[in-house]
């Protein structure tokens, strides 16, 4: 399976999961607001409660945004015990298929998780100095109304972001002093 299908699948089991129909923005299934109530959430959905899924509740609870699996088996910084990666993967595998988190592609690295508590969140990720900026999805209905009437494609943007350059890197490229732009990383 290309790797394309495979994203695919994920973000339908995610959607299903979510109980949006594939293409519309993602809902948060989950609503979880700490760790105990991640718990309990794992354990509504079937899931047996090991020391390494906590663990890594617990890692994207400490996070400032999403994450890599690799950051999150690193500790986050210190902020967390370390784990094994192979384990960090299948727990955040069977987390987002009971729809505890989502996954994003911010840029060219690898995927990123966060907790689909926070809420349905769409990305612009700036492609020369790897910043990104969390959005509700209504801040894009504009641009995904745009799209579907040019193109006849109803955009989202919670898996892979939109792509450009933030004030500051355009204005650096460009000469041009710095338009000021909203709050960044608003989860």
């Amino acid at each position: 399976m290309s790797e394309r299908a495979m994203d695919r699948a994920a973000e339908h089991r995610s959607a299903a999961a979510a109980g949006a129909p594939l293409g519309a923005p993602a809902r948060a299934a989950a609503d979880v607001s700490d760790v105990s109530s991640a718990v309990a959430f794992m354990r509504q959905r079937g899931l047996r409660v090991s020391a390494a899924r906590r663990l890594v509740v617990e890692a994207l609870f400490a996070a400032d945004g999403p994450m890599s699996a690799e950051q999150i088996a690193e500790g986050i910084g210190g902020r967390v015990p370390s784990s094994d990666l192979a384990s960090v993967y299948r727990n955040l595998q069977a987390f987002e298929d009971i729809g505890l988190i989502r996954h994003v592609h911010l840029g060219h690295g690898p995927g990123l998780h966060a907790l689909a508590a926070t809420g349905a969140r769409e990305y612009l990720t700036c492609e020369r100095c790897a910043d990104y900026q969390a959005v509700a999805p209504e801040e894009l209905d504009a641009v995904r109304d745009l799209i579907e009437l040019r193109f006849g494609y109803r955009a989202r943007f919670t898996h892979f972001p939109i792509v450009g350059l933030c004030a500051g890197c355009a204005a650096a490229v460009n000469g041009r002093p710095q338009r000021p732009a909203g709050p960044t990383r608003a989860e």
